[in-house]
C-alpha cells in the first residue's frame, strides 16, 4: 500500500540515516524512494547529505516521465526507481545502494543464482538476482537496462547494477531493508567462495577507518605531499583489501563506478622505496596511489573527501581481487571511466555536501 506523502518523506529520511549507520551507503552515494500513489513517488535529493535532510528536501516525482515538483533536484537515478514502481505494483519502497560485496560481485556481470547459494533466502530475494547491463551512472541506457532486468525476472526483488551497485524493491520500508541486507549476505558468501585463496587474513569490508592514518604536514615519509596546494588532507590506508591489492604491484583499473568517479581511469602502484617525485607522478590527475606491499596513499582537498577515497579504493580492491583469484570481473572501460570522472569532478563533487 502506498504511503501518505508526509509518512513517505519521513520514511525516506529515516532510511537514509539507517543506510549510513549500517554502511550500505556512504555520503550521497545511493538513493531512496517511497511510493505515495499509483502515479508518484518521493525520493532523496541530488547531492545533499543524508544526515541533514528535512521533509522539504524530499522530492515528489511522477512515475510516468520522472518530472518533478519544486526547486529541489531529485536524485539523478530517479529513472531506475520509476522503473521499479511502473513494473512492480506491489513495490512501495526502493533502495539503491552501493553496498560492498554486491557491488564487487556485480563486476562479474552475471546473475546471482540465489537458490544455489542459500535456499533459505529465496523468499526474500527470489530465485535469482539478475545483473542489469552496464550503463554510465544516471543515463537512459542504465535506466533501460535496469528496467529490462526487472521485467524479465518477475520474481526477483533485487537487481545487480553492473559495476555500480544494487536496486532493492520492497513492499515497504522494512522489506526493502531486509532485501538489501540479505543480498549483501548472499553476495558475501559468493565472493568469499570465489576469492578464498586470495582473501586477506582479516578481511572486513566495513569500518575501514580503523585502518587509516591521517598524515600531517611534514610528518613522516609522505608529509611533504602537501607541497601540492590542491591537497588538503593525505591519509594512508592499510585496509585489508587495499593492502592485498598493493602486494600485486600492478596498476588497478576502476571496477566500480564510484572508483572511476573519484579516482579516475586507473590507480598506479609504486615501489615501497619510491621517492616522493615518483609518488607525485603516480598521483598526477588521481586521488590515490598504491605503495607496494603496504597499502595506499589517498589524498584530496578535505579530510572527508580523502576518507571517501579510502573507502571507495577498498571496495574497488575487493572487485579487483576477483581477477587475482582467476575470475573474470570486467572493469569500467576507459572512455566511460573518463566520462564518469569528469562529470563527478565538474558537477557532483560540488554538490556532495
Amino acid at each position: 500500500m502506498a504511503y501518505e506523502i508526509k509518512e513517505g518523506k519521513e520514511q525516506v529520511i529515516k532510511a537514509g540515516l539507517e543506510l549510513l549507520k549500517t554502511g550500505l551507503i556512504a555520503r550521497t552515494w545511493g538513493n531512496i524512494s517511497a511510493r505515495i500513489s499509483d502515479t508518484q513517488f518521493v525520493i532523496t535529493p541530488s547531492g545533499l547529505a543524508y544526515d541533514s535532510l528535512s521533509p522539504d528536501d524530499i522530492v515528489v516525482v511522477n512515475i510516468a516521465d520522472c518530472s518533478y515538483e519544486g526547486s529541489v533536484k531529485p536524485s539523478s537515478e530517479k529513472g531506475v526507481h520509476a522503473a521499479a514502481y511502473r513494473n512492480r505494483p506491489e513495490v512501495n519502497f526502493v533502495i539503491h545502494t552501493h553496498q560492498n560485496y554486491a557491488s564487487a560481485v556485480s563486476t562479474l556481470r552475471v546473475a546471482l543464482a540465489n537458490g544455489v547459494v542459500d535456499p533459505d533466502t529465496i523468499e526474500v530475494l527470489g530465485r535469482r538476482v539478475p545483473a542489469a547491463e552496464y550503463g554510465i551512472s544516471s543515463t537512459k541506457k542504465l535506466t533501460k537496462a535496469v528496467e529490462a532486468a526487472i521485467i524479465s525476472n518477475k520474481d526477483s526483488k533485487a537487481v545487480l547494477m553492473v559495476n555500480h551497485g544494487t536496486l532493492c524493491m520492497g513492499k515497504d520500508y522494512e522489506d526493502a531493508f531486509r532485501i538489501a541486507h540479505v543480498l549483501e549476505e548472499v553476495a558475501k558468501k559468493r565472493y568469499e567462495t570465489l576469492c578464498s585463496k586470495v582473501l586477506p587474513g582479516e578481511a572486513d569490508a566495513e569500518h575501514i577507518d580503523a585502518h587509516e592514518k591521517v598524515i600531517g604536514k611534514l610528518e613522516g615519509r609522505y608529509g611533504d605531499i602537501y607541497t601540492d596546494t590542491s591537497i588538503g588532507c593525505a591519509i594512508f590506508s592499510e585496509a585489508p583489501f587495499t593492502v592485498a591489492l598493493s602486494k600485486t604491484g600492478r596498476t588497478m583499473k576502476p571496477y566500480i563506478d564510484d572508483m572511476a568517479q573519484i579516482g579516475g581511469v586507473d590507480t598506479k602502484c609504486v615501489p615501497a622505496n619510491a621517492s616522493m617525485d615518483q609518488v607525485r607522478k603516480a598521483l598526477k590527475g588521481r586521488h590515490a596511489v598504491f605503495i607496494e606491499n603496504e597499502g595506499a596513499l589517498c589524498v584530496s582537498g578535505t579530510e572527508d573527501d580523502a576518507r571517501a577515497v579510502c573507502m571507495v579504493l577498498e571496495k574497488n580492491a575487493m572487485a579487483a581481487l576477483l581477477k587475482e583469484a582467476g575470475d573474470s570481473p570486467k572493469a569500467v572501460d576507459a572512455l566511460s571511466a573518463l566520462l564518469e570522472h569528469t562529470i563527478y569532478e565538474k558537477k557532483y563533487s560540488k554538490l556532495k555536501k
